[in-house]
């Protein structure tokens, strides 16, 4: 009992200086651990999970034996428009107090879509680096989330680890976005794309790149961080389906993964707006000016 509350401490204490931006390194050095060896012990998704289970532990401890309840949902929540329900959703009542996952700054979670891509290879990191071409100190750093990189060698590394470059390009971009007001313009991809299809596109990836960051997690966890609101089917239509999904369920996704669903909704307003109708081509014969013969003298 004495070493699960421990645990739990330890958990989450990495998961709230991880939430403020400390880097592995900082956060090992009281624990006399590296900060690659500390974020190998306990990666993101050990912590989430461990996190949840107290906290259903807990809410079941104060409801008491003989009135226990489910966990009530964390009050930090997207809005409240009704989703719809389907049958899966009765089964899911145990995880119904799992919080969202820990939330990240945007640095934290391209190092974290990073290091996940590169953990599914298997591979060593200095192989990984070799394949990049870069050292692997540098990737080590870049990993940890203490470097952030060059879009060329972000896009080496998600390419040599069998990433998709389309997800982390968001990640990216808002990894190296200023965080403070700057009289220069904002990145490109600070606009919503002004083509409703192209912007779907974008809001897809975006939304790829947080579940990426989030070590892709099964859609059961994903249901439960969002207290049961979203079906599997909602996730699965939002992550992979052809369909745009309303602002309801895209906004509870975003949140439950880590986002701020504020950042993706001109892109969404962009991607539901109706696509322009062509003009109907013009008739040949209003496509020439005729003349009278008397005009010309």
């Amino acid at each position: 009992m004495l070493y699960r509350s421990l645990q739990d401490f330890t958990a989450l204490n990495i998961g709230r200086g991880r939430a403020r931006g400390q880097t592995w390194d900082q956060l090992g050095a009281p624990l006399g651990l590296s900060g690659e060896r500390l974020r190998k012990k306990w990666p993101i998704g050990m912590i989430t999970r461990r996190l949840d289970n107290y906290r259903a532990a807990r809410a079941a401890r104060q409801a008491g034996p003989a009135n226990v309840s489910p966990a009530v949902p964390s009050q930090r929540r997207p809005p409240t428009e009704d989703a719809d329900k389907d049958s899966d959703t009765a089964t899911a009542a145990p995880d119904a107090g799992a919080a969202p996952f820990a939330a990240q700054t945007p640095p934290q979670q391209l190092a974290s879509a990073l290091s996940f891509l590169q953990r599914r290879t298997g591979k060593p990191l200095r192989q990984t680096a070799a394949d990049t071409g870069i050292s692997p100190s540098h990737l080590s750093r870049l990993l940890a989330g203490t470097r952030r990189p060059s879009w060329p060698v972000a896009k080496n590394l998600v390419t040599a680890c069998d990433g998709d470059p389309h997800e982390v390009r968001r990640l990216w971009e808002n990894a190296h976005r200023p965080t403070t007001p700057l009289p220069a313009p904002a990145p490109p991809a600070a606009n919503p794309a002004d083509d409703p299809e192209q912007a779907r596109i974008q809001l897809r990836d975006a939304v790829r790149g947080l579940y990426l960051a989030a070590d892709r997690p099964d859609l059961r966890r994903i249901r439960a961080a969002t207290a049961n609101t979203l079906t599997s089917g909602h996730i699965e239509c939002a992550l992979a389906g052809p369909h745009l999904m309303g602002w309801s369920v895209t906004s509870r996704l975003v949140f439950a993964l880590g986002g701020r669903p504020a950042d993706l909704r001109p892109l969404w307003h962009t991607a539901t707006r109706p696509a322009p109708m062509p003009l109907p081509p013009l008739a040949p014969s209003a496509s020439r000016l005729h003349l009278m013969a008397e005009a010309f003298g």
